[in-house]
Parts: structure tokens; C-alpha cells; sequence
């Protein structure tokens, strides 16, 4: 005799709880499933990098030793970048420069204009390096925008891939 599965429980609370929970392993899975491939966030010491800044002399990683750094990899033809980047100048206001840089890194641009122009459409209140092929290999760098948080022994503690919203940012950054 072959039992009746019940799709879900009568009780409307117990119901809600188990789709919430439904939803947010499939937000995990989703996550888990764009982000495997790049650099893991273990731990593990960030690569370092000497690199020009757009406005001013050239940025080396190690020279934040000491201190928590958000890196952002972006393109300035991506859709999401543009979206996800305003919201490092929101992040760059609630947090001071001592307690985090927040460094920007153009990578797959074809001309250091696409990046000035994509700079000034957004106003961004953050230095911008220009990055090459070797970050997208030492970083994994697999779609945009990626970022990670290294902390103050620079190490990477965090990292995101795709749209994030300020709250998001904020977040990594406090929790480490």
C-alpha cells in the first residue's frame, strides 16, 4: 500500500517556515554555484599587487598591512558594475579610511578612457586601480563584479561575485 505524500503542512506557520527554508537553500545553492571556481575565502593570503592608480601614483596591497581593505574588481561595460558601484561611495561614507580602504580595480577595459568615463558617470569617492590580466588569474576573477574583504594580516576573509547592495558590504566588513 502506497502512503499519500502530503505537499505541505495544514498548519499555515509551519508551512511559511518550510518555504522560507526551501527559498534560502536555494539562494545557498545559487550562491555556491556562481562563486565556485574563484579564489576561496579561507583564509589564505591575498595575492599582492603593484598597480597605477587613475588619479595619483601606484597602489601596492601590502601597503595596507594593518588594515581591513574591500577590493573590487569590476569592468566598465558591465550593467551590474554601474549598479553595485554607487554603493561603495555609500560604503566609503558610513566607514572611515582608517577602519577600511576600499580600492576599486578596472579589469577587462579596453582603453584607460572606458574607465575615466565610467569613474565620472558615478562619481566614485574611491581610488581606482587599473589591474591587468595577472589580478584575474591570482584573484580567479570569473565574472563581475567580484570582490573580497582581506583583513588586517591580509588574509581574505570574504568575497562576493554579482550585484551587492551597501547592507551586504557593510556586513562583510563588520563581521571581520
Amino acid at each position: 500500500m502506497i502512503k499519500k505524500f502530503k505537499k505541505w503542512p495544514k498548519n499555515k506557520y509551519l508551512s511559511g517556515l518550510l518555504q522560507s527554508l526551501l527559498l534560502l537553500a536555494l539562494v545557498a545553492l545559487v550562491l555556491w554555484w556562481t562563486q565556485r571556481g574563484t579564489l576561496s575565502a579561507d583564509g589564505q593570503q591575498a595575492p599582492d599587487f603593484v598597480l597605477p592608480m587613475l588619479n595619483g601614483p601606484t597602489v601596492t596591497l601590502s601597503d595596507y598591512q594593518g588594515q581591513e581593505v574591500l577590493l573590487y574588481f569590476f569592468a566598465p561595460w558591465c550593467s551590474i558594475c554601474r549598479l553595485s558601484a554607487d554603493n561603495l561611495n555609500d560604503l566609503r561614507a558610513a566607514r572611515d579610511e582608517s577602519e577600511l580602504a576600499i580600492l576599486m580595480v578596472a579589469l577587462s577595459y579596453q582603453n584607460r578612457q572606458e574607465v575615466v568615463d565610467f569613474v565620472a558617470d558615478l562619481e566614485l569617492q574611491v581610488p581606482v586601480l587599473f589591474g591587468h590580466e595577472q589580478q584575474m588569474a591570482d584573484y580567479q576573477i570569473q565574472g563581475f563584479p567580484t570582490y573580497y574583504v582581506i583583513d588586517s594580516d591580509g588574509r581574505l576573509q570574504a568575497k562576493s561575485l554579482g550585484y551587492s547592495t551597501e547592507w551586504g558590504m557593510r556586513f562583510r566588513t563588520w563581521v571581520f
